[in-house]
């Protein structure tokens, strides 16, 4: 995309761009029919795809999931092999296997993935259920789009810890801060961290990552973190 936008490759380039670009003639006149056609409708259709829709039926839901993955991964493939056609050097590809083998690498197959009850998201969650079960232990703050706590909020700091990193998913989940986690500090104005580490350690539904901004509570492992603040506090 970015070699026919004229943008330094090290660019990331959204594909709405492209697409407007490539749709609008705002690229390279001699530029050939595929790019300006093809491949941006197959990326639209790719990303119209995996928007999440109802199914209509829970039944249905597993069905959908894994025509919506066939239908990408057909794409992907379609889109990689058009990439090899305008782009490479045939003399680089030993013909359809070497082809075959970058599919292979680069897109996978939707009959060798897992079964869709193990797959599971990190931020997906029930957004509904999280609210209600959160309402008066805290709130997001709208000006400093911070977490304080409710009246409801728990007396003793496992809890306050629990509440509070919940807390911080609803807050990610509403586009409020820029990562699910926090670091040992976030937690100074609500909660003694003294010895704060060994008290998370135990709770195996709070994972740490710094690339999540450090301490959070993936979407899959919500209501787990629900139940427990609720049995307990």
């Amino acid at each position: 995309m970015n070699i026919e936008l004229g943008e330094p490759l090290e660019r990331d380039t959204e594909v709405d761009e492209f697409v407007r670009k490539s749709r609008h003639n705002e690229i390279e006149v001699n530029t050939p029919r595929s790019i300006k056609e093809n491949i941006p409708d197959m990326l639209i259709a790719a990303i119209s795809t995996l928007r999440q829709r109802a199914a209509g039926s829970s039944d249905l839901e597993v069905s959908v999931n894994r025509a919506d993955a066939r239908v990408v991964s057909a794409i992907s493939a379609w889109l990689i092999v058009e990439l090899v056609r305008l782009y490479a050097e045939v003399e680089s590809f030993d013909e359809a296997e070497d082809i075959d083998s970058l599919i292979a690498e680069e897109v996978a197959d939707p009959g060798e993935q897992p079964p869709s009850d193990l797959v599971r998201s990190r931020y997906a969650f029930d957004s509904a259920q999280l609210s209600q079960e959160l309402a008066g232990v805290v709130y997001i703050e709208r000006e400093s789009r911070g977490i304080v706590p409710g009246p409801e909020f728990p007396n003793t700091r496992e809890y306050q810890i629990i509440a509070l990193l919940l807390g911080r998913m609803a807050a990610y989940d509403g586009g409020f801060c820029e990562d699910p986690g926090v670091n040992e500090s976030w937690f100074d104005d609500w909660v003694n961290t003294a010895g704060i580490q060994s008290e998370i350690a135990h709770l195996d539904f709070i994972f740490e990552n710094p690339d999540e901004g450090g301490y959070y509570i993936p979407g899959f492992r919500l209501e787990e973190a629900i139940e427990y603040l609720n049995a307990n506090s």
